[in-house]
C-alpha cells in the first residue's frame, strides 16, 4: 500500500497523533495537550464550527503524519498552518512535502493567497526551518527570546 493523502480527522486518529508528535522529540508536553485540545475541538465541532482543517497521510502503517491549519480570522486572505508532523519512523520519506503541497492547494481552493507558518528557532528546529525553506517559504520575521531564552520564533510565509 502506497501513502495516501485525504482530509479530515476521525474519532480512531486522535491516539495515532499523539503517537506521531511524542516519536518525534521535539514537542514540549504543553504542546502536544495543545494539539490534542485542537483534535478534540474539531472532532467534536467540525470544521466548520471549529475553523480547523486537517491532512492527513495514511500507508502500510496506519497515519503517519498529520497537519492542521485555518483561516486567520483577522484576514481577508491568510491561512496558517498550526501542526505538521510525520512519524519518526517515516521521516525522509518526502511525505511532509507531499502533506504541505496538499494544504497549499487546499488553502488556495479555499480562496487563500498567503500560508503563514510560526516555529521555534532552537538549533533543534534547524532542519524544520530548513524543510520550509526548500518548500518555498521565507523567514518573515524572527522574534527573539519569544518561546524561552534562546528560544525565538520564526515566522515564515509563502504567497500562495
Amino acid at each position: 500500500m502506497s501513502a495516501s493523502i485525504s482530509s479530515g480527522i476521525t474519532k480512531a486518529d486522535r491516539k495515532k497523533i499523539e503517537e506521531i508528535l511524542r516519536s518525534t522529540d521535539f514537542f514540549y508536553e504543553f504542546e502536544i495537550a495543545t494539539a490534542l485540545e485542537i483534535t478534540d475541538e474539531t472532532l467534536s465541532q467540525g470544521t466548520e464550527g471549529s475553523g480547523y482543517h486537517w491532512m492527513k497521510i495514511v500507508d502500510e502503517d496506519g497515519l503517519v503524519a498529520f497537519a492542521n491549519y485555518g483561516k486567520n480570522d483577522f484576514s481577508t486572505h491568510s491561512w496558517e498552518l498550526y501542526w505538521i508532523a510525520v512519524h519518526n519512523n517515516s521521516r525522509h520519506k518526502k511525505l511532509g512535502s507531499k502533506l504541505l503541497s496538499a494544504i497549499e492547494d487546499d488553502v488556495r481552493r479555499l480562496g487563500g493567497k498567503i500560508l503563514w507558518i510560526e516555529t521555534s528557532g532552537r538549533p533543534l528546529y534547524a532542519p524544520t526551518e530548513a524543510f520550509y525553506k526548500r518548500n518555498g517559504y521565507d523567514l518573515q520575521a524572527s522574534l527573539k527570546e519569544f518561546y524561552g531564552p534562546g528560544d525565538p520564533k520564526q515566522i515564515y510565509a509563502k504567497f500562495l
